[in-house]
């Protein structure tokens, strides 16, 4: 059995993340659908989760854990989440050609 390649990996965890990502999109948006949670409250929740998942990572991964290691952390968050957006920013055009053409579908 030959091991998979670079390409291979990279294609199987791609899929994992989406089907885990589609699966926890439709978990929290039926949750705020159930519970009448507003979309500006549930963006400020999930923000509000990521920061505290971030942190308990930190604080769960490094033996002596501190309050400038975590500060340290949090910095690299920030560069992490400016770089996702500056990625995500550059397929906005795509991203509403999507969602105008989903809209067109449904009416």
């Amino acid at each position: 059995m030959t091991e998979p390649t670079e390409d291979e990996e990279f294609e199987a965890f791609a899929e994992e993340y989406e089907e885990h990502r589609e699966a926890l999109f439709d978990l929290i948006s039926d949750y705020a659908d159930e519970h009448q949670v507003d979309d500006a409250l549930l963006m400020g929740l999930l923000l509000d989760l990521t920061v505290t998942t971030r942190m308990m990572l930190y604080a769960n991964s490094v033996e002596k854990p501190s309050a400038s290691g975590l500060r340290l952390d949090l910095d690299r968050l920030l560069k992490d989440v400016g770089e996702h957006l500056r990625e995500i920013k550059k397929d906005a055009e795509g991203f509403i050609a999507e969602v105008k053409s989903q809209r067109e579908e449904t009416n």
